[in-house]
């Protein structure tokens, strides 16, 4: 444990968390929303600081980032917390609960990424994911800035669901992230979340105006967040800011307090359709039996990038351009 950043100290020893828009005012001995940022006799601490509940080396297009140095892997940690209680959480285990971990201090991250030594399957840093590591902001933050003192990239995977102050002294530190906006729709945020909606939407638009490169998941759910109305809307304010952000359409599979069943594939098709009229780069994850993965040229349909489930090969890419025609691409590379 350590002291939190962004808390102040109000009355009667409460706390006010300032980290996330979940506002939380904690009494002493309690948690906040998240689980994880406990008042311990009027002082906000970081109860799950460099503690860490999985670890993996995994490929970056699992994060899932395609655009961000393809067919790399990047040394995933996450902890047990989160500050949105979504009932379809596919990560539930970890986010809702909690469990058995292990001491993982910011200098074993880093020393571990760091002595990754297959030139096969080269290492470019760290990704803070699997749960949400913007609860896990302090460890985050060293962590990363040993990364990069080390050259090493940091990757969040993240519901950005944050304020702005935080969020602006992570961001220096952050190379890439990909950001979950589960929905177009502030009465999914409440009614499924237990969230809103706005915030997360600010998160994408500060990160990318910050120079971070950005791509965005939306997991559909039958039903609730894959009407076309609201998909077309998603790709609206999404090319709003860049028609060059990468956008990946997952499928929903049933878990946690979510019973409904699967997406069909047709709907995955039909998202992606819409999707393709406002942004150059649309995937379809999490649907095996949907060819949906390559990145092809916008300007000659070029395949850029080839892949197969979670393996990337290189095939008309060259220094962020297409080799046929000459187009700059939204790649960051080695």
């Amino acid at each position: 444990m350590r002291e939190a950043d962004h808390y102040e100290k109000l009355e009667g020893d409460v706390v006010h968390c300032l980290l996330c828009p979940q506002d939380c005012r904690i009494r002493p001995g309690k948690v906040g929303f998240c689980r994880v940022r406990r008042n311990q006799d009027g002082v906000l601490v970081a109860v799950k600081y460099g503690r860490v509940a999985s670890y993996a080396m995994d490929p970056v297009e699992k994060k899932p980032l395609y655009h961000f140095h393809p067919g790399t892997y990047v040394f995933s940690l996450g902890a047990y917390g989160c500050n949105l209680r979504c009932r379809h959480c596919q990560n539930w285990e970890l986010s809702q609960g909690d469990g058995e971990d292990v001491p993982f201090p910011p200098e074993r991250a880093v020393e571990t990424a760091a002595a990754w030594s297959d030139p096969q399957r080269p290492c470019i840093g760290l990704a803070y994911t699997y749960s949400e590591p913007l609860v896990w902001f302090e460890y985050v933050l060293d962590t990363a800035r040993l990364a990069r003192e080390r050259g090493l990239k940091n990757v969040l995977v993240t519901n950005g669901y944050v304020r702005e102050e935080p969020l602006k002294d992570l961001l220096p530190y952050v190379d890439a992230m990909n950001v979950d906006v589960k929905s177009f729709s502030t009465e999914f945020y409440r009614e499924v979340c237990s969230g809103r909606l706005e915030p997360v939407l600010r998160t994408v638009e500060t990160a990318h105006a910050a120079g971070c490169h950005v791509e965005v998941t939306c997991l559909l759910i039958p039903g609730l967040n894959d009407g076309d109305e609201e998909v077309e809307r998603l790709c609206e304010w999404l090319a709003g800011i860049s028609p060059e952000i990468p956008l990946h359409l997952s499928r929903y599979f049933p878990n946690w307090k979510m019973t409904r069943p699967e997406t069909p594939v047709q709907t995955l098709r039909r998202a992606r359709e819409i999707a393709a009229r406002h942004l150059s780069y649309v995937y379809i994850g999490n649907a095996w039996e949907v060819d949906a993965g390559d990145t092809a040229c916008p300007s000659c349909g070029a395949v850029l990038v080839s892949r197969r489930g979670f393996s990337a090969r290189r095939m008309e890419l060259e220094g962020g351009k297409c080799r046929r025609c000459g187009r700059g691409v939204n790649i960051r590379d080695r």
